[in-house]
């Protein structure tokens, strides 16, 4: 008889990596099959519209669409045409169209822990409005295509990839 033999040890993981999986199949969670895995809970991503602040955190939070950014082969961030929607919870944080956010999978939703803040966005503390750059990320007037290389964030290593 040929064919192939599993001692004890690759019988147990092939039996909880089955489980594991039909876990994952049953799970409600949505786009489950896209982002699944530690890795993947975190990504940078560009809001598509504004991003309001919630009415009450429990009861009333406000949404908007991001689109998901991932390396190229050559390291740089690129623009995806991957969408998903961003719930804010913040009672005192809104965000505007065209920020660069850090976005993380949190009870069933993606949730912003991060931002690059327009240089015109305002805050208790602004001592004046500074101007915007035409095609700066984060300004609110970047005009960048799925696809295409962004060169942000500047330097930083990555860890997760989409």
């Amino acid at each position: 008889m040929s064919g192939i033999v599993f001692g004890t040890k690759a019988a147990q993981q092939i039996i909880a990596t089955v489980r594991t999986v039909a876990r994952q199949v049953r799970s409600e969670t949505p786009q489950r099959s896209r982002f699944v895995g530690e890795r993947d809970r975190r990504h940078w991503a560009v809001l598509q519209e504004d991003l309001l602040a919630a009415v009450d955190f429990f009861t009333d939070p406000s949404t908007a669409t991001a689109r998901l950014c991932r390396r190229n082969g050559d390291g740089d961030y690129i623009l995806t045409d991957m969408l998903v929607t961003v719930v804010n919870r913040f009672q005192n944080i809104s965000l505007d169209e065209d920020t660069i956010i850090g976005i993380e999978w949190q009870n069933g939703e993606w949730t912003p822990y991060k931002a690059d803040c327009s240089p015109t966005s305002q805050s208790i503390s602004d001592i004046g409005p500074s101007e915007a750059e035409p095609g700066n990320p984060g300004s609110g007037t970047s005009d960048q295509q799925p696809g295409e290389s962004i060169n942000w964030p500047p330097g930083e290593p990555s860890s997760e990839s989409i």
